[in-house]
C-alpha cells in the first residue's frame, strides 16, 4: 500500500474505533438507562437511535464543505464536538437532556464519517487498493462497538454508567491533535464548475447503482442497529447478567467483525483484482456473503440457549460485516468527480435515517405490540420482533445483486 502512510491509516483507524466506542455505549448500558429514566421500549429504542438524528442532518452538510474546505479541521471539530457532548451524556438528569445530547454527539460525528473515505480516494486512486486500505479502516466499526459493550458494561458496573460516559470523552480531545500533525490539503474551495448541493445530489441519486447500493445499505444498518439496541436484553431473558452478555456479545462482536471486515475486504480485493468491471465484482461478493447470512440471523432469534444464539451470530456477523470495504469501494469510486464526500455524506443521511434510527424503534415498537395484553411473554416478544432485522437482511443482499446487474448493464451499454 505504497501510496498510503500506514501510520495515516492507522490513526484514521483509531479515531473510527474510537467514534464507535462512544456511540454504542449507549446500548451496553440501556437496561440501567430504562430503569433509571422509566422508559418504555419505544423511549429505549429512541436512546439508540438518537446520535442518529444530528448524524442524518449534518452528514450532507460536512459532506458538501468537505468537497470544497480542509477536511483535516473538519475532522478534527467534529472530533472534539463528540467527545464534549459524550461527556454532557453523562451530566444528564433526564431523558430529555440525554437525548439532546446524543443529538449533538451525532452532529460531530458526521464530521467524520461523512469525510474519511474521500480523504482517502485522494490518496489512493486505485480501487482494488483502496478497498484493501478501507477493510482495515472499517475493522473500527466491530472493534469499536465491541469495545463499547465490553468496556461500557464492565466500566459502568464497577464506576456508574455516569462516569463511562465522561471518561469516554478524553481520548477523543486527546487524538483531536493528531489531525493538526497532518500535512495540509491542497486548496480546493469553490469553483464555477463547482455544482451546488441540489445539483450535486441530484447528480448522485441520477445514477442506478449509487441508488440500489445506498437502498442496500439502509437495510443493512435496519438489521444491524435493530439487534445492537436489544442485544443485551435478549441475552439477559435467556439467563445472563448484563455484563457478562455485554460482554460475551462484545467479544463476539469483536472477533465477528474483524474477521468480516478485514477479510471481506481483502478477499474481495484478490477477488477483482483482474476482473474487467471490478465494481460489479465487489457488488456480486457483498451481495452474496450478505444473504449466506441470512439462515443464521434467524435461526438465532429462535435459539433458547444464550450459547447457540452467539454461535448463530458469530456466523452473521462476518457475513454482514465481510460488504462492509467492497460497499464502501463502489461507493467512493461510482461517485460523481468532485463529489465525493457528498455522496458518503447523502449514503449517511440515509443509511442512519431510515436505517439506523429507524430499526430501534422499529424493533421496540414491535416488542410492544407483541407483548401488549399479555400475548406474548416479553423474551418472546423480543425475540419474535428481532426477526425485523432477518428480513431487513434478506432485502439488502437483493439490492446488492441488482446493483450489480444494473452496473453489468452500464458497463454494456457504454
Amino acid at each position: 500500500m505504497r501510496s498510503l502512510p500506514l501510520r495515516l491509516l492507522a490513526f484514521l483507524t483509531l479515531v473510527n474505533i474510537l467514534n464507535f466506542f462512544d456511540r454504542y455505549i449507549v446500548q451496553a448500558v440501556e437496561p440501567t438507562l430504562k430503569l433509571e429514566f422509566g422508559l418504555t421500549n419505544q423511549e429505549s429504542g429512541l436512546l439508540g437511535s438518537a446520535f442518529v438524528f444530528g448524524y442524518v442532518i449534518f452528514s450532507p452538510l460536512f459532506g458538501f464543505l468537505g468537497d470544497r474546505v480542509d477536511r483535516r479541521v473538519l475532522m478534527a471539530c467534529g472530533l472534539v464536538a463528540w467527545s464534549l457532548c459524550t461527556a454532557l451524556s453523562g451530566l444528564a438528569a433526564n431523558f430529555g437532556l440525554f437525548f439532546a445530547s446524543r443529538v449533538l454527539v451525532g452532529v460531530g460525528e458526521a464530521s467524520f464519517g461523512a469525510i474519511v473515505p474521500s480523504y482517502l480516494k485522494g490518496r489512493i486512486p486505485d480501487m482494488v487498493t483502496l478497498n484493501s486500505a478501507l477493510s482495515i479502516f472499517f475493522v473500527a466499526i466491530p472493534v469499536g462497538s465491541a469495545l463499547g459493550y465490553i468496556a461500557g458494561g464492565h466500566v459502568a458496573s464497577v464506576w456508574g454508567w455516569r462516569n463511562l460516559f465522561i471518561g469516554a470523552a478524553i481520548p477523543g480531545l486527546v487524538l483531536a491533535i493528531g489531525f493538526l500533525l497532518l500535512a495540509p490539503e491542497k486548496a480546493r474551495g469553490v469553483s464555477a464548475e463547482s455544482p451546488s448541493f441540489v445539483r450535486g445530489v441530484r447528480s448522485i441519486f441520477a445514477q442506478p447503482v449509487l441508488r440500489l447500493s445506498i437502498l442496500g445499505y439502509v437495510f443493512n444498518t435496519f438489521a444491524l442497529n435493530g439487534v445492537a439496541m436489544f442485544v443485551v436484553r435478549h441475552l439477559n431473558g435467556l439467563g445472563m447478567s448484563e455484563a457478562v452478555a455485554s460482554q460475551d456479545f462484545g467479544i463476539n462482536l469483536a472477533i465477528t467483525g474483524f474477521i468480516g471486515a478485514f477479510f471481506g475486504g481483502q478477499l474481495s480485493s484478490r477477488l477483482v483484482s483482474k476482473a474487467r468491471n471490478p465494481v460489479r465484482g465487489l457488488l456480486v461478493f457483498t451481495g452474496i456473503t450478505t444473504l449466506l447470512g441470512v439462515p443464521f440471523l434467524a435461526g438465532a432469534f429462535l435459539a433458547n440457549s444464550a450459547q447457540v444464539f452467539l454461535a448463530a451470530c458469530f456466523v452473521a456477523q462476518i457475513a454482514l460485516f465481510a460488504g462492509t470495504a467492497p460497499l464502501n469501494s463502489v461507493l467512493v469510486s461510482r461517485a460523481p468527480h468532485g463529489l465525493e464526500a457528498l455522496t458518503q455524506g447523502i449514503t449517511i443521511f440515509a443509511i442512519q435515517l431510515f436505517g439506523g434510527a429507524l430499526g430501534p424503534i422499529m424493533v421496540g415498537t414491535a416488542v410492544d405490540l407483541l407483548h401488549f395484553g399479555g400475548a406474548l411473554e416479553p423474551r418472546l416478544a423480543l425475540a419474535y420482533a428481532l426477526q425485523l432485522a432477518t428480513v431487513a437482511m434478506i432485502a439488502s443482499g437483493l439490492l446488492y445483486l441488482w446493483a450489480a446487474k444494473r452496473e453489468a448493464g452500464t458497463q454494456l451499454s457504454s
